[in-house]
């Protein structure tokens, strides 16, 4: 077997800044460390639901009635600490105010297929009515031909400086009508118009900011919620269940009364001149995707409200996917078993997602960071997968940080929901590993020098951003802590913290690449190993012998020292294992 050995030569010991550019590999962060240091692509995250996960999940209800569970049941176990009551005769008379926020500032333009009236003026089957608003808290009202005024435009007003003018249809359609839409108001939109049930009043906010209302009863705005919270389709899913209807229905009815508490607990609570708006509230699209299915389950709970058991009423949040395990909140949380439900007809896409964040986006979002280098997971709630949802996070850069809510980066970035885990995308793959001396943490090296540091390992500095002659191909440890060594393939080594230079085979003709390297016990040397399985000794580094110069099957990738520095393994790219010096031969795997 030959021996090759150099004296010491071109190496060198630096301490530089991480900086990667071209995604090629994933590091889980379930224990990073983050380095100051240290810059990534981006992150690749896989969490669970969608929406804060308080109170009712709507798949995870759904998946709960075609399990055969009455609606009854799914809101006692979403809603705990709440009974299901009956409003009064009055009460269930309400009149709900909902505020149309697109139309925010803006005047107001109704049309109808019927007849109506605009503060007291007439308004023809077809035409259109603008409510304009005006300096004072008034609004002037114009009569034209369609909702963009017509050939001839708005024309003169009909009527002047009114307040709180109220457009009212000739005729209320009960739930169920087909003609409906024919018969109410629409509110012309930019995309469209939108067919909505009762009147369209303009009114001015505290503010004096113009604002168009909704206003119609309770049941008829349950009845518009429900198919635009959950899919009607559910309620002919699941095979034949209660009150003639398939097992499906109960989630529709679930979604009823969750709808019905939520609008009743905050009555006049939206910015002093509405109860709820359209959007950001509960999704309120007035007639737009109506369903027999959806009237039903609002007339089959009519009045049905979950009360507290100080006798207020339930303000019953609820989200589109829990994920599998609610969020504490009023409500005690709960396992959301239903929310795995996946039927060939409906399969929930939010139980479990993935998506990837590039740097860029997280380094928009927070500047201050600089350029990105990782998150720190720092709490989670303790609930479901991974510890659960995301309670607090620390966004890492090159020139500081910013400690923000699970709640704060998942909205900022658009994430589904603040239940995640993340996996660190590096910029180039990483080639080698070494483990701190108590086994409490261990540094990844990248081809282009970058460092990672996860547990109680320290980052100590890198090649990353530095040239390279050839790419790193592995790292070692110093065996007490405190630094670490990377090699590149020339056989060059790169010492960092209190890792001491003993010389390379940088700048010197190998007959294949160097592949790895390992430190002695003592810290007092280094062996680096080629894909020959030549190996080059270094400070008190003892040579026990090679592979080089020896026919092999396969190239050598790595090695490894034996404790007591005695001796080492090279291992072959197919598993076969060579000892030497006091390394003992216990089997490999090549066959």
């Amino acid at each position: 077997m030959s021996r090759r050995r150099t004296s010491r030569s071109v190496g060198r010991r630096l301490t530089a800044v991480v900086v990667v550019a071209v995604a090629a590999a994933v590091v889980p962060l379930g224990a990073w460390v983050p380095s100051a240091q240290a810059a990534t692509t981006g992150l690749a995250l896989t969490g669970h639901g969608w929406g804060a996960g308080v109170g009712m999940g709507q798949w995870g209800a759904f998946g709960d009635a075609v399990d055969g569970m009455p609606y009854t049941a799914i809101l006692s176990h979403f809603y705990g600490g709440t009974s299901l009551q009956t409003l009064t005769a009055a009460q269930d008379a309400t009149e709900v105010r909902v505020a149309m926020v697109e139309n925010d500032g803006s005047s107001a333009i109704v049309t109808s297929a019927s007849p109506f009236t605009v503060a007291g003026v007439s308004v023809a089957a077809g035409q259109a009515a603008m409510l304009q608003p005006l300096p004072g808290d008034v609004w002037d009202v114009y009569v034209s031909g369609s909702c963009a005024g017509g050939s001839s435009g708005w024309g003169a007003p009909v009527v002047s400086n009114v307040t709180d003018p109220t457009a009212v249809p000739s005729s209320d359609p009960p739930l169920g009508d087909p003609s409906a839409p024919d018969l109410v108001l629409q509110l012309c939109e930019p995309s469209g118009t939108l067919p909505v049930r009762g009147d369209i009043e303009g009114v001015f906010n505290a503010n004096n900011d113009a604002r168009t209302v909704n206003i119609l009863p309770l049941e008829q705005y349950v009845a518009s919620v429900v198919p635009n919270e959950s899919y009607a389709y559910w309620g002919s899913l699941g095979g034949p269940g209660p009150q003639g209807q398939d097992w499906g229905f109960q989630a529709l009815e679930a979604q009823a009364v969750a709808a019905r508490s939520f609008v009743m607990a905050g009555l006049g609570s939206y910015g002093g001149y509405a109860d709820v708006c359209d959007i950001g509230c509960q999704s309120y699209r007035g007639l737009d995707n109506a369903s027999p299915l959806t009237d039903l389950a609002t007339t089959d709970t009519a009045g049905e409200v979950l009360e507290l058991a100080n006798g207020s009423i339930a303000s019953t949040q609820y989200s589109a996917s829990t994920g599998g395990y609610t969020a504490p909140s009023a409500f005690p949380a709960v396992p959301d078993a239903g929310d795995a439900v996946c039927l060939p007809q409906a399969c929930n896409p939010n139980h479990t997602w993935s998506v990837t964040v590039p740097a860029s986006s997280i380094e928009a979002a927070w500047p201050q960071i600089g350029t990105f280098v990782a998150i720190d997971i720092t709490a989670r709630n303790g609930l479901g997968d991974w510890g659960g949802r995301v309670t607090q996070l620390t966004v890492e850069g090159t020139t500081g940080s910013v400690q923000v809510s699970g709640d704060t980066f998942a909205g900022t970035l658009g994430l589904r929901s603040d239940w995640f885990t993340p996996t660190l995308v590096l910029a180039k793959p990483a080639v080698g590993m070494a483990a701190t001396s108590d086994g409490g943490g261990y540094h990844l090296v990248a081809s282009d020098g970058g460092i990672f540091s996860f547990g109680d390992a320290q980052f100590y500095g890198s090649m990353g951003g530095h040239p390279l002659n050839k790419p790193i191909v592995g790292m070692a440890a110093v065996p007490g802590g405190g630094g670490y060594w990377e090699v590149a393939s020339d056989g060059g080594i790169f010492s960092f913290g209190d890792a001491q230079f003993y010389g390379s085979m940088g700048g010197h003709p190998l007959n294949k690449p160097v592949v790895g390297m390992a430190a002695v016990p003592g810290g007092g040397g280094y062996w680096e190993v080629a894909s020959d399985g030549g190996i080059f000794s270094f400070g008190d580094a003892q040579f026990y012998g090679s592979m080089g110069g020896h026919p092999l099957n396969k190239p050598v990738v790595g090695m490894a020292a034996v404790p007591g520095g005695g001796g080492y393994w090279l291992v072959g790219s197919a598993g076969g294992v060579y000892a030497f010096g006091d390394a003992g031969n216990d089997g490999s795997a090549s066959s």
